[in-house]
């Protein structure tokens, strides 16, 4: 058996065993100490600090000391609430009390699911360990049935792992953590038109059931939370984010989590608020911890989403000074390839930027292109992450409109055809972005990509001959179509709803009816936001409907006071 899924762990997950793993790392018939099973990152902060968790994990735990098993505990409560490293942090603490522990192996394989260069060899040590330990016939029977989840998850994907956990599920039907985990891995998301597949539907049915049984429990409530957080509506779902808070007031996943709800319910304020909470929460970690944001990027998650959100509401002057502080913050140079230094790269490092493109005043694309990361900083952090496909990107849109603001139409051509050839060559790297852990990275800044193509395309269109300005629209049409929700509760990066240039395009026709839609199709993506009560407001005052006007005038006055 344990050969069989070293196997389908190396065709599943090629990193898993090669890519990131040294020659005498690779798995051999002596099983690895511990302390290879422990990624140096978590090793460098020691012991964790025990929390409360109220009404969290409740489960027996097959281990030698009491202090054991309460760190498998605290590891499985933040395994739930998407705390990966803290978790992988009290499974450290519980394998070391007790080497034998099958849990806590299996907590620890667990936490590091996503490859990573720092977390690599942990991760085949603790995978060797935990099949050495189920080999030996460690562990519980229901203990046993988490690590056959976690074997067809690796083997069969979510489905497999989703009908294992339903198994596990079945034969202890007290037991909360495997129906949550059934309703996690089945889940099928959302269609094109937004609305919830069969698979969807029945995972939050589960959780519904799981919620009305365990009313005070945070792990059923957390999970409906995550797996709706990309649904085109989540006004409906709002009040129970805010619950989940109030049953956990000082956790920060969940502020971030409910910042999120709040952000995409138009709740501008609140989100801020929330993801402010959040925020301090994981800078007081840092701090405590003497840690850097090399191991939190949860931190600058929150700190860029609290940005975004102070600019949504229509303060981009605060907005910015913040972003550039974030921004400011420089790279781990002893940790370059950590979460936290990509995540700086990926997100923090080009708000700036993507906060001048969005506003689009006059002088915006000279200044945005300032402010993204010199071409010797990218270079330097080259080998380290593949970030540097979407800063470049990025160069590609702010000087084609830079150029279109200039009048130079034939110039801006030449760029937004090298922004193609960028496209096409970015879609060479995708495998390389799932090896190395970035895939989510990749793909959000490979999508934002296409959308600011359409738009520079649009531009183009509209700056043309009048005989080619009709084009516009098809190119508006497309942006508008590609933009969507954010996965994973990361923030936007693009920052300005697309239906936008629709509207802006139908006000430059004449045909403020059309506007009006466009705006209105903008505030139903993206509620409240400032940017396009203002040319929804435009819209009316083109139309001549003077109740528009006032109605708009009223949500943007509470939307200032907030």
């Amino acid at each position: 058996m344990r050969n069989w899924l070293l196997l389908s762990l190396a065709f599943l997950m090629p990193t898993l065993l090669a890519a990131d793993t040294p020659p005498e790392d690779q798995p051999s018939d002596e099983p690895p100490g511990i302390e290879a099973s422990i990624p140096e990152p978590v090793k460098a902060l020691g012991n964790p600090a025990m929390i409360e968790f109220p009404y969290g994990v409740k489960m027996a735990v097959t281990a030698s000391s009491k202090e054991a098993q309460d760190h498998v505990l605290q590891g499985l409560n933040h395994l739930h609430g998407g705390w990966e490293f803290e978790a992988s942090r009290h499974f450290a603490a519980a394998m070391r009390l007790d080497p034998e522990c099958l849990l806590a192996h299996w907590g620890m394989v667990m936490s590091l699911l996503n490859p990573s260069p720092e977390t690599g060899p942990a991760r085949n040590a603790a995978t060797d360990r935990l099949l050495m330990l189920v080999e030996a016939g460690k562990g519980s029977e229901l203990e046993r049935g988490y690590v056959y989840g976690l074997i067809k998850y690796i083997n069969d994907g979510p489905k497999g792992a989703a009908a294992a956990f339903r198994k596990v599920a079945k034969k202890f039907p007290n037991e909360l953590q495997a129906n949550v985990f059934a309703a996690l891995f089945s889940r099928g998301g959302y269609d094109p038109t937004g609305e919830p597949t069969p698979d969807q539907e029945a995972a939050e049915a589960l959780l519904l059931k799981l919620i009305e049984e365990h009313p005070k429990s945070p792990l059923p409530l957390n999970a409906l939370l995550f797996i709706r957080a990309e649904a085109p509506d989540l006004s409906g779902s709002l009040e129970l984010a805010r619950k989940l808070t109030r049953i956990s007031p000082s956790y920060p996943p969940y502020f971030h989590l409910l910042g999120h709800y709040e952000w995409r319910s138009g709740e501008y304020a609140r989100a801020a608020s929330a993801f402010g909470r959040a925020s301090d929460f994981y800078n007081t970690w840092i701090n405590t911890n003497n840690a850097s944001v090399a191991d939190c990027p949860q931190w600058i998650k929150s700190e860029c989403y609290r940005i975004v959100s102070i600019f949504s509401k229509g303060d981009f002057e605060t907005a910015y000074v913040s972003a550039q502080r974030v921004a400011s913050i420089e790279l781990p140079a002893d940790r370059p390839s950590s979460p936290g230094s990509r995540y700086l790269m990926w997100d923090a490092k080009t708000l700036p930027a993507r906060l001048l493109i969005s506003r689009g005043s006059k002088g915006s694309a000279a200044q945005a292109a300032k402010s993204l990361p010199s071409p010797d900083q990218v270079e330097a952090f080259r080998k380290h992450s593949l970030a540097y496909w979407w800063i470049d990107g990025l160069r590609f849109v702010i000087e084609a409109q830079r150029l279109i603001d200039a009048g130079d139409l034939d110039g801006a051509r030449e760029v937004v055809a090298a922004l193609t050839l960028h496209g096409e060559s970015m879609t060479k790297t995708q495998n390389a972005a799932i090896a190395s852990g970035e895939r989510s990275s990749w793909m959000r800044s490979f999508r934002a990509l296409e959308v600011l193509a359409s738009e520079a395309r649009g531009r183009l269109a509209s700056a043309g001959p009048a005989s080619l300005r009709s084009a516009a629209y098809n190119w508006f049409a497309s942006a508008a179509d590609r933009q969507q929700p954010e996965p994973m509760m990361f923030p936007p990066m693009i920052l300005n709803p697309m239906p936008n240039r629709l509207g802006e395009y139908f006000l430059t026709t004449k045909e403020p009816e059309k506007a009006v839609e466009a705006y209105q199709r903008a505030l139903k993506a993206f509620p409240n936001h400032t940017l396009s009560l203002l040319g929804l407001k435009m819209a009316y005052q083109a139309a001549g409907d003077a109740k528009g006007v006032s109605d708009i005038e009223s949500r943007l006055k509470e939307l200032r006071s907030n």
